[in-house]
């Protein structure tokens, strides 16, 4: 079983930087770019991992994951800022991330070492990349113009996956030592672990379903 998931979750990454790929023109006439690179390192990263924590099974990601987290907020604040119908709060878009970058600065520099994992940092991250979302729909939610409406339409359906996604595994993320020490698990599964994968099935699938709508809707 947890091998089964863990394979699903790698094929929804996988999935979705194929398709982000495959339907790259609409993804460009939308701002989202950005994504055909993240979506590629990020499936590289995690079969990497596995590889590496096959070889390796009580070895730490924590540096990974540190990485990640602020890559990941950096990505969608520019895919959010560069949205015109997003100008009027680039502002806080941006001092948002400027506070994220600042925090990670000095707590890696003085409070903690960037090799052990951070849970409060990516909690952090995704408590901002969540106001990113909403933010967006707010803006979305406004527009006037039936057309426009239906040609941002696919982002809708990422920023419902991403405001969704990022809470629940907020939660994962903010008890990850004690589900850890407490080896907390379901059905045999570690909840540190499949609660942020089946999480990602659904957060790729949604990435994956908005790429599709890319080409679909001109």
């Amino acid at each position: 079983m947890k091998n089964f998931i863990l394979f699903i979750y790698l094929g929804s990454i996988l999935a979705s930087a194929i398709s982000a790929f495959i339907f790259r023109k609409g993804l460009r006439s939308r701002k989202l770019s950005a994504l055909v690179p993240y979506l590629a390192l990020v499936f590289l990263q995690e079969l990497g991992l596995f590889f590496y924590l096959r070889q390796f099974p009580s070895a730490s990601t924590g540096i990974v994951y540190n990485i990640y987290s602020p890559v990941t907020l950096l990505i969608f604040g520019y895919i959010y800022y560069r949205l015109p119908f997003n100008t009027r709060l680039n502002k806080l878009i941006v001092i948002l991330a400027a506070v994220y970058m600042l925090v990670v600065l000095v707590s890696y520099n003085f409070l903690t070492s960037i090799f052990v994992l951070n849970s409060r940092l990516s909690v952090l991250a995704g408590f901002f990349i969540t106001c990113y979302g909403i933010l967006f729909l707010l803006n979305y939610f406004g527009l006037d113009n039936s057309g426009e409406e239906k040609f941002w339409r696919p982002l809708l359906i990422m920023t419902i996956g991403i405001v969704i996604f990022y809470p629940v595994i907020g939660i994962s993320f903010a008890f990850h030592k004690q589900l850890l020490a407490y080896e907390a698990t379901f059905y045999g599964l570690k909840l540190y672990q499949i609660i942020p994968q089946v999480m990602s099935i659904f957060l790729y699938g949604s990435f994956s379903y908005t790429f599709y709508l890319c080409k679909k809707i001109s």
